[in-house]
């Protein structure tokens, strides 16, 4: 019997934070301009938000929901944590416990999939699963026009690195807990001769290989942009941020954006804050998110725009002589995504990770109080592969492979042992063709209206096909019991019957795609290669929308280097914001840029720092 105690006074709605919107260096005035407007503090938007107050700029940045780790304010501590700063959001262990319990606030409550509401968006909520991308990510291959090539994304991947490397090994004493579902699939993957690697040290390799899973994890908790682009973009006097608040739409004059309508009242005439006359606004609210806030704002489908201007938000449309009919909801991705469970005697399934946020096992709950180490200092995968296959089209696609010990979500008539389960994970990822749709409802909150998991025959045949190669390797292992597919079940039956809802794997992009071929002279595009949105002057967009292809791997890795180049593109544009700063423009903060081919921001350190060289890229201000 477990010995370790548990509070039942703490429950999941410990998180005890007002609703009010709270504000970094003090509340938005009601004449208070901005250069810079980032909305959304997800993947992208904290990397943006954070590039653009490097260049001194006046930058808000807003987020719809609260804090997250204890860095930003976050409390929500498990019973066994008491009196510590160790948040759900903090330990990398609690990812399993992010899709359960009665009040789940840290997903938004306004779009009908998992989508992270909370500083860090996703990132904070995910398993932290972190690929640098290969260079067929970008270029002409995946759909990127001229600019956007694997050679002009170097630079940004090179910045990328150098902020957050990520990490294989993510318990501080370099000791790879739980270990043993690595080295039972590994040598399932031997069966068709994968071979081993450490994935980010040779990121164009996707083609039967595997390694350990690697996160951006850092000193034992979530890091990722959170604890480095939000930590030095906190640090500027010229960058403000505020949570709580929900942008409801854009204020527009014709192709010219002024400003943002929020719900928050108290900031002036209905809730807007203003750009300055020269001022930018930058959407990075995610896939969903995005596509919501455009179409509010009179941008997209003629379908779309008829649902709001039938609403209580139509005051908030421009005249309907400025509508853009733009394809903005189209061209939607998510990798489809099968498990496939076993036992094997070897295997921890480690309590199906269950009990972790209230009754973990006494000592690895100890051991990670004591020094940040063992189960608790990684999420649930301990490995990863990927395999390319060329579909009967023609067209090269990719699977990549998670396993974890445990299972979820599935029944079965099987007999087996839980307590030795695990799971792989098949996705389809790069050069997959199926396509969905997101819009809105009639309550004006963003929906996904067509499923985008396997309409293409090809996929769904190259994802059949991945699914029998693995069954064939792990049948060469003695011991393995298959419990999904169940016996009898063929990979094309199982495929066939797999339950749609549960085919989804979050990973939404593509719904304000990026292209040469304007959606207003009928193309396919929002926005153009600098991710300005088509017809508007001063509106553009950085997150996962902007893709018009599925990356390799979990895309949070594409989706932050996406944005580092995306920015350096809005700063090169001509018609820079002119608004005077009141930050110090010749020195830099700590661990911010102060160098690098094409760096053009502040030089000089603080004192007791030093401009560290990293790279040809980057060059960052560290401690002495």
């Amino acid at each position: 019997m477990r010995s370790l105690s548990t509070v039942a006074s703490i429950a999941l709605g410990l998180l005890s934070l007002s609703s009010t919107a709270l504000a970094q260096n003090g509340p938005i005035g009601s004449t208070e301009t901005f250069d810079y407007i980032v909305i959304g503090a997800g993947a992208a938007g904290l990397v943006a938000a954070d590039k653009l107050s490097e260049t001194g700029k006046k930058v808000l940045l807003i987020e719809r929901g609260g804090p997250s780790t204890a860095e930003t304010g976050g409390n929500l501590v498990p019973p066994w944590a008491p009196g510590t700063n160790l948040t759900k959001f903090d330990v990398p262990g609690l990812f399993e416990s992010m899709f359960s319990g009665q009040n789940t606030f840290w997903f938004c409550k306004d779009v009908n999939v998992f989508a992270g509401c909370l500083i860090g968006g996703g990132t904070s909520v995910n398993a932290a699963l972190y690929w640098l991308p290969p260079d067929r990510d970008w270029g002409t291959i995946s759909g990127w026009p001229s600019g956007w090539s694997a050679t002009d994304l170097a630079p940004a991947q090179a910045r990328l690195k150098a902020r957050l490397p990520g990490t294989d090994a993510p318990s501080p004493d370099g000791v790879r807990y739980l270990d043993q579902v690595y080295t039972l699939v590994s040598r399932i993957l031997g069966g068709s001769s994968y071979q081993g690697i450490t994935i980010n040290s040779s990121p164009n390799s996707k083609n039967k290989f595997y390694g350990h899973s690697t996160f951006t994890f850092i000193g034992g908790k979530r890091g990722g942009p959170v604890a480095t682009y939000f930590r030095t973009s906190k640090a500027r006097s010229n960058f403000k941020y505020v949570q709580y608040t929900y942008v409801n739409s854009l204020v527009r004059n014709g192709a010219q954006i002024t400003g943002v309508k929020t719900n928050q009242t108290t900031w002036g005439s209905s809730g807007v804050i203003n750009l300055s006359s020269t001022g930018r606004v930058v959407l990075a609210a995610g896939a969903h998110g995005t596509a919501r806030i455009l179409i509010r704002s009179g941008i997209g489908p003629s379908d779309q725009l008829a649902i709001v201007q039938s609403s209580t938000g139509a005051a908030d449309l421009p005249p309907a002589s400025q509508f853009l009919n733009l394809p903005v909801g189209q061209n939607v991705l998510d990798n489809p995504s099968i498990n496939l469970v076993f036992t094997h005697a070897s295997i921890d399934s480690y309590d199906n990770w269950e009990p972790i946020w209230d009754n973990p096992r006494p000592a690895d709950a100890a051991q990670y109080l004591k020094n940040g180490t063992g189960v608790f200092a990684t999420a649930s995968p301990r490995i990863n592969f990927w395999r390319e296959y060329t579909g009967s089209d023609g067209v090269v696609r990719y699977i990549q492979g998670t396993s974890r010990p445990g299972a979820c979500c599935f029944t079965t008539e099987e007999t087996y042992d839980a307590t030795k389960v695990f799971t792989i994970t098949i996705y389809l990822s790069h050069g997959i063709k199926s396509r969905g749709r997101l819009g809105i409802d009639v309550n004006l909150q963003a929906k996904t209206l067509n499923q985008p998991w396997l309409r293409d025959a090809v996929d769904k045949a190259v994802i059949i096909q991945a699914i029998t190669d693995i069954l064939t390797d792990v049948k060469k292992i003695s011991g393995i019991q298959i419990v999904q597919p169940p016996t009898g079940v063929s990979p094309a039956d199982f495929v066939a019957g797999y339950d749609p809802s549960t085919m989804n794997s979050n990973h939404w992009m593509g719904s304000t795609k990026l292209g040469t071929d304007s959606g207003l002279s009928g193309g396919t595009s929002v926005v153009d290669p600098n991710t300005k949105v088509y017809g508007t002057n001063n509106l553009f967009v950085v997150d996962a929308g902007i893709f018009p292809g599925m990356p390799m791997g979990n895309p949070q890795g594409a989706i932050m280097q996406a944005a580092e180049h995306a920015v350096s593109r809005i700063v090169a544009l001509g018609g820079t914001p002119t608004t005077t700063s009141t930050a110090p423009q010749p020195t830099q903060t700590l661990w911010g840029q102060c160098g690098g081919n094409g760096w053009t921001g502040p030089k000089a350190c603080p004192t007791g720092s030093k401009c560290t060289f990293q790279n040809d890229f980057y060059s960052q201000c560290t401690p002495n």
